[in-house]
């Protein structure tokens, strides 16, 4: 179960974060919502749908035929479609909508990609601005979000 929080200087100054080398994480999603711009790239590899989710129809990759389990995901973890779904690219983070409207990047903790020693990118740099590997994930969200 994912343990998101928003990523944040007070919470996360002295942490770092690894990217995954595994999907593993995946393995027990049978449907991926998709964004358009990527509909094109997902439909050489993946079979698509258009899925019923709050009251709309969304375009999503079918990953499985049945609920929890991910035919794409070996049991090592190594991903085997030829494209993978941004959202999956984009994790431990997510873009999640704020009370306000805003939407807030938000690390999954319960990744095990949270670090407190020197493994790993940083979240901040030394005067506290988001580092360049954190700018690089918020505007890759960003633009999938954007495409949304």
């Amino acid at each position: 179960m994912s343990q998101l929080a928003a990523v944040s200087r007070e919470r996360h100054a002295n942490q770092r974060w690894r990217r995954h080398a595994s999907y593993a994480f995946a393995e027990r999603l049978a449907l991926q919502p998709l964004v358009m711009a990527e509909m094109a790239k997902a439909a050489m590899s993946l079979p698509l749908c258009f899925a019923h989710q709050d009251g709309a129809y969304t375009p999503a990759a079918v990953l499985g035929l049945q609920p929890d389990r991910n035919l794409f995901v070996a049991r090592d973890g190594r991903w085997l479609g030829g494209y993978i779904p941004a959202a999956l690219r984009g994790y431990p983070f997510r873009l999640l909508p704020h009370e306000d409207g805003q939407l807030l990047l938000c690390f999954d903790e319960s990744s095990g990609l949270l670090s407190e020693g020197e493994e790993g990118e940083p979240f901040f740099d030394e005067a506290g601005e988001p580092a360049e590997p954190l700018r690089q994930v918020l505007n890759f969200l960003q633009q999938v979000e954007r495409n949304r």
